[in-house]
């Protein structure tokens, strides 16, 4: 079906993509992995029109063409849906659909409306996907948006789907409905390039897995003649020694103030928000990590929110560091040493046309300036201390941070806020979206920071990582804390029974 034969693309003498060869088949999935600038984007973007090769020659159903933009791969039958998906949020499911298309006209030249829902119902169903085409789309849920995206490009004639990390945003029961969604649309004949990070997925979905490094196809094979180590040592070139890193323990976690298990810096006492979530109690320890599970909607990201004071709780009580805590704003909380990740760092985190100087100098503006000047020798010499000790893989300070690969703005925006040496932090899915490798060392700074006295609260719905990664997990459903798990007595599957409600609320300390 798609054949590329020696493909290559450089950027400004940067070799981005070496010399390809690679052939995707009617009915299969190839899955495609790869750590966060390995290639994979340029690969995605050469196949959809979006960039040009520099060499090579690309060929589709048997003749060669000139993908030279994103409509003539469209007009072809390749479609991509990315990872974060391109829609008009205030209009309903059937006019996204129809977007750029001819809409149905009644006499007068009238939109009809009525048409347009029928067709966008019967394309949906064709497609298997169960949404209702008057609903706005904003309302949709995650995973409902990207069942839409992919009806509305089988609708179209599309015989090659490239899904770009289509699960990073979903809680594991979403991930399970759209991955079985991808089984039956590949067994209609339907080709799809599945590129993720999540290992387990692509092991499980893919026909044939192909692993890029530093931009180069290092490993084409059937996919069930690997497994997960296996994949990680051809993605790295090394092997991951260790999955979730522990350098403290129980009696000891670090030589600064507060260092002992047991001192509280962080408290929450029955707090509430209206529509968001109700009662929560929780505390956080100088040398802990806290684990806070639940599915998509529980209401963790709003918890975490009020407490760096983005919201303000209804009722309720919050004490820092032995001290009562009601935040008027986040800079309260910069201030009282409480930081906070967003789930959307991109949204919420970065401003993409900043530099990487000013992105990682902005946490610490007030204490490089002087008279209200800014120091400028200072803010280069912290801003290459971090890019060095956080391994930010960049050009140079001045390139532009929206350029950086997935894993190196995350750790941009986690120096930021580290170096302004903070009692607590809040993690917010820190590494969704990032490669395997970014992702060892986001644990590995995760795992220090609480070995050195810090109180982490780690939200997080991948379940190996916070169950791994936590010394508790709490774990919320619609808005309240349900369970609590400790230690070794912690499971995947217990966080994730509690998280859907299928096990008994238990807040002991002998597990869930």
């Amino acid at each position: 079906m798609l054949e590329l034969a020696g493909v290559c693309r450089s950027f400004g003498g940067v070799v981005a993509l070496e010399p390809t060869t690679l052939a995707v088949v009617p009915g299969e999935i190839l899955g495609l992995v790869g750590e966060n600038g390995a290639g994979k984007s340029t690969l995605i973007r050469l196949i959809s029109g979006v960039l040009s090769p520099d060499h090579g020659e690309i060929s589709w159903q048997g003749r060669g063409v000139e993908l030279d933009s994103p409509r003539r791969a469209i007009d072809l039958g390749i479609a991509t849906i990315h990872q974060e998906l391109e829609y008009c949020g205030h209009l309903t499911v059937a006019e996204n659909m129809l977007l750029g298309e001819r809409w149905p006209r009644r006499w007068g030249g009238r939109i009809d409306w009525e048409a347009m829902r029928a067709e966008a119902g019967r394309r949906l169903l064709r497609a298997g996907c169960e949404v209702a085409a008057d609903v706005e789309f904003s309302r949709l849920t995650a995973v409902e948006k990207q069942l839409v995206a992919i009806a509305t490009a089988l609708a179209r004639d599309a015989r090659l789907l490239i899904l770009d990390e289509p699960t990073a945003s979903l809680a594991a029961p979403d991930a399970r409905r759209l991955i079985d969604h991808l089984k039956t649309i590949r067994d209609s004949g339907v080709a799809i390039i599945y590129v993720s990070h999540r290992l387990d997925e692509v092991l499980e979905l893919s026909d044939r897995i192909a692993v890029l490094r530093d931009g180069e196809l290092v490993h084409l094979a059937e996919a069930e003649a690997l497994d997960g180590p296996d994949l990680v040592r051809e993605m790295v070139g090394r092997p991951l020694q260790q999955v979730f890193p522990r350098t403290r323990d129980d009696s000891s976690t670090g030589d600064g103030p507060s260092s002992t298990t047991g001192n509280v810096l962080l408290r929450v006492q029955n707090l509430s928000r209206n529509g968001m979530f109700e009662g929560v109690s929780l505390d956080v320890q100088a040398g802990e990590v806290v684990g806070l599970a639940g599915l998509v909607g529980a209401g963790r990201s709003e918890l975490a929110r009020a407490i760096y004071g983005l919201y303000r709780p209804d009722s309720g009580t919050m004490e820092l560091l032995g001290q009562p805590w009601q935040p008027k704003s986040p800079w309260d909380a910069l201030e009282a040493g409480l930081v906070y990740l967003p789930e959307e760092r991109k949204r919420h985190g970065l401003v993409a046309d900043h530099d990487v100087s000013s992105t990682l100098a902005i946490g610490i503006r007030d204490r490089l300036t002087r008279w209200g000047l800014v120091r400028e020798a200072e803010q280069r010499r912290r801003v290459t201390g971090m890019i060095s000790a956080y391994d930010i893989r960049c050009s140079g300070p001045g390139q532009l941070v929206g350029t950086l690969s997935g894993g190196n703005q995350q750790k941009a925006l986690l120096a930021r806020w580290l170096e302004r040496d903070p009692r607590v932090l809040i993690l917010d899915e820190p590494t969704r979206g990032v490669d395997v490798g970014a992702k060892a060392e986001i644990h590995s700074v995760v795992d220090r920071l609480a070995a050195a006295g810090h109180g982490v609260l780690l939200i997080s719905s991948d379940l190996p990582e916070v169950v791994g990664m936590s010394d508790r997990v709490l774990v919320m459903s619609r808005g309240s804390l349900v369970a609590e798990c400790h230690g070794e007595t912690q499971t995947e599957r217990e966080v994730l029974q509690a998280a859907a409600g299928l096990a008994p609320v238990s807040r002991e300390a002998e597990g869930c």
